[in-house]
């Protein structure tokens, strides 16, 4: 990577972090472009549309996953996009190519209903961090993920929240969702509203307050790096459990598909997970048939292994 690469790319980290976005993925994405740049030999601030799309060929016979593909090429429209604005470039080569389509799929290690339970319990105990630190890494989790398994958000929606959109009284939360441009209001449980007033009320001072990034205007205090912080939390945490990889986007899949297995309505689900479409809520429908296949294996009278040994 050149010098005027890295200066560029931390301009860009900066900017990110300031608008509240995460910079994991463009860190990845950038990495990867720039090393393919310098094996091409090619002017990144001069980068053409067939140049760009051969970037997306390169990254198609190079065995990554298309919903990988998509990420990078998403990243690099989004760093692409900062240029433009910045007048540094003439135009985005990568809003002209033609995109790989992402497959709609579901990350794989979605919890059981009990699994998600016994894991929520887990950061319920907080008290028994190792330390200080850790007890309260554990308990702003804890608050964290019983938001956002009761409303079902994303990410980014809890980073933009303000104490001021929390309605105790209705037992509401005021949700702005960034991909549709709307509002909707997300339904607290009665244990998660007993968590939050807790939160609010005589406990956030001592988690966020006196930080040099704390933003007092925002529920958990942080735009910058919340988000990588908490995934790398309870990933963390669930692997301490045996439970494998998790990350923050496994809570708003849970919700979908365990609201689906006690009999919601489809369009319920599509309203409490602010999905546009209800073709985007009907993936959560994919579960049910492999669970269909379990209960197969398990209690079918001809199920897998029961005549291997006759």
């Amino acid at each position: 990577m050149t010098e005027q690469q890295q200066t560029i790319m931390n301009e860009y980290f900066e900017y990110l972090i300031l608008s509240g976005k995460t910079v994991e993925n463009p860190a990845y994405s950038l990495k990867i472009f720039f090393k393919y740049a310098d094996e091409m030999n090619i002017d990144c601030l001069s980068l053409k549309i067939s140049e760009a799309q051969d970037f997306q060929t390169n990254l198609m016979t190079s065995s990554y996953l298309k919903g990988t593909i998509t990420v990078i090429i998403g990243c690099m429209t989004g760093f692409y996009t900062y240029l433009r604005k910045r007048k540094i470039i003439l135009s985005n080569p990568f809003l002209e190519i033609k995109k790989v389509k992402r497959n709609k799929e579901l990350p794989r290690n979605i919890f059981s209903e009990d699994k998600m339970n016994k894991f929520l319990m887990h950061f319920r105990e907080f008290v028994k961090g190792k330390d200080l630190i850790e007890r309260r890494q554990l308990y702003k989790a804890h608050v964290i993920s019983e938001l956002m398994y009761s409303t079902g958000m994303r990410m980014n929606e809890v980073i933009s929240l303000e104490a001021k959109d929390i309605d105790f009284d209705n037992g509401t939360v005021k949700i702005y969702d960034r991909k549709t441009k709307s509002e909707r209001k997300g339904i607290l449980n009665e244990y998660c509203q007993k968590v939050l007033k807790i939160y609010v009320e005589r406990m956030r001072e001592l988690v966020i307050f006196g930080k040099n990034n704390a933003d007092v205007n925002l529920l958990f205090g942080s735009k910058g790096h919340l988000h990588a912080w908490f995934n790398a939390i309870v990933d963390r945490e669930s692997r301490r459990l045996g439970y494998g990889h998790m990350t923050s986007h496994n809570f708003r899949h849970a919700v979908g598909c365990h609201l689906l297995r006690a009999g919601c309505d489809m369009r319920f689900i599509q309203e409490i997970l602010g999905h546009k479409e209800l073709s985007t809520t009907q993936i959560y429908t994919k579960i049910e048939k492999e669970d269909l296949k379990n209960v197969i294996d398990k209690y079918h009278p001809r199920r897998k292994g029961k005549y291997e040994k006759s």
